[in-house]
């Protein structure tokens, strides 16, 4: 389901290989080295068919594991401190693959996240640990004891030829769910690899001849005594169909631009995508941010944001960041501002926008940071908003057209408070694509990974 959800380019088999394949090694006897060639040439077999770095690295892991499971005596304490070992070892690089192929995190990514809620390193901690404790309750009476399992090294081989032919054979006829999962090879391919993994992030020729791409290393913000608002618009990301993008950045067409364009993210999640734009990667500041560089010249600074101060823990840690001000949804509730009902439950794009409008009209001049939030998933068609006009010309399903009828509501507001307000800078940048969507798995993958528009105007 996880999956499905975050279009995983590889899903999870049913059966981890890897642990399998160990077992099948923990009940043979111990040594004969020669009667566990077979094994080590079925591997090597394998690798060489592959033929990819990732397959080489594998092939040696796997020997290494038939040589170790070969060697030690099989009695308790030795056998205990082996399958611990490899145990915990399957258990990170299953647990890798999910958050790299699933939102393009690393381990230690997703650990940064996870610290910003009470149950994050408990989770961390607690679910490794009972899965392997859970794994060495089922295997006790099996590897060690009076009634310890053996097996002929006949059948063993047997056993592992038969799993490699009915997991291949399967997958030739159902390619979307495999039958065995190869997690050390995934995790080998994207240490080895990455360029691979991350094959989604090219952009095709035709939607770079009709918008231009913002450099990597440029910095967006050259001018830190200009008067600016910088808003980070939830989950607008750029479309495969150049038509439908082209859509989704039309309401800036007739606004004074400098850049109106295609910008490579970092980040994957909304607080990496804030990070980033702060130049603080991870949270962790190590030069200047950019709030603190415009209170440096003498702008007020200000984090706005329609949802909880609670939430990633905005409200504890924004101020290290250099902002004077932060409101949040508690706030603006106080002050009478109305609230939305999409996906997420905070205040209205709308109000938020008629709030900067008023907090930028005085004549002392700001820097304004605000995400949004009307268009974050997901997207369940209420009724409540006129659709737009593009939902009839690309003959959208609700999922599509209640995206894009909420990102078009807000963006167009944003485009008219920039006109109204001449003297500020206004950039404009997506955080990610829409992540999830139960109702049309297509959906998110009709999105360009880890590329957002940039606009900046006036």
């Amino acid at each position: 389901m996880a999956c499905r959800i975050y279009d995983s380019p590889l899903l999870h088999g049913i059966l981890s290989a890897d642990v399998f394949f160990f077992m099948v090694l923990l009940l043979l006897p111990r040594g004969q080295f020669l009667l566990k060639m077979p094994f080590a040439v079925l591997i090597c077999v394998l690798a060489v068919l592959t033929n990819t770095i990732d397959a080489y690295v594998t092939m040696g892991m796997y020997l290494f594991m038939i040589f170790v499971t070969a060697a030690i005596p099989r009695r308790r304490l030795f056998l205990l401190l082996v399958y611990e070992f490899f145990a915990i070892l399957f258990v990170v690089a299953d647990a890798e693959n999910f958050f790299f192929y699933s939102v393009l995190l690393t381990l230690p990514d997703a650990w940064d996240l996870a610290k910003f809620f009470w149950w994050g390193p408990p989770l961390f901690v607690i679910v490794p640990s009972f899965i392997v404790s859970l794994e060495l309750l089922f295997a006790h009476k099996i590897l060690w004891g009076k009634n310890r399992v053996e097996i002929s090294h006949k059948i063993g081989f047997i056993l592992v030829a038969s799993a490699v032919i009915a997991s291949f054979g399967i997958n030739k006829l159902h390619p979307q769910q495999p039958l065995m999962d190869y997690a050390m090879q995934k995790w080998f391919m994207q240490l080895c690899s990455p360029e691979i993994a991350r094959h989604s992030t090219l952009l095709r020729d035709d939607i770079k001849a009709v918008y231009p791409v913002w450099e990597k290393d440029k910095p967006v913000v050259d001018d830190f005594s200009k008067p600016t608002v910088m808003i980070l618009v939830e989950s607008y990301g750029v479309k495969k169909s150049v038509d439908q993008a082209k859509a989704l950045l039309s309401p800036f067409v007739y606004s004074n631009f400098r850049f109106l364009g295609l910008y490579p993210r970092e980040a994957s999640h909304t607080q990496g995508a804030e990070w980033e734009d702060f130049g603080t990667v991870r949270g962790k500041i190590r030069e200047t941010p950019l709030p603190q560089k415009f209170r440096e010249h003498h702008l007020q600074t200000w984090y706005v944001h329609g949802y909880d101060s609670e939430f990633y823990s905005r409200g504890e840690n924004y101020a290290k960041f250099g902002f004077d001000k932060m409101l949040f949804k508690e706030d603006f509730e106080k002050i009478g501002l109305p609230g939305c009902r999409n996906g997420f439950v905070g205040i209205c794009d709308s109000a938020m926008i008629m709030f900067i409008d008023s907090l930028i009209t005085d004549k002392v001049p700001k820097f304004v940071y605000w995400t949004t939030l009307d268009a974050h998933p997901f997207y369940d068609w209420s009724g409540m908003f006129e659709k737009s006009y593009f939902c009839k010309i690309f003959s959208l399903p609700d999922v599509d057209c209640t995206y894009f009828t909420l990102q078009e509501n807000t963006l167009r507001l944003i485009a008219r408070l920039a006109a109204k307000h001449p003297e500020y800078r206004f950039i404009i940048r997506g955080d990610h694509r829409p992540m999830v969507s139960l109702e049309q798995t297509d959906f998110v993958q009709s999105f360009y990974f880890r590329w957002v528009p940039l606009i900046i105007l006036n």
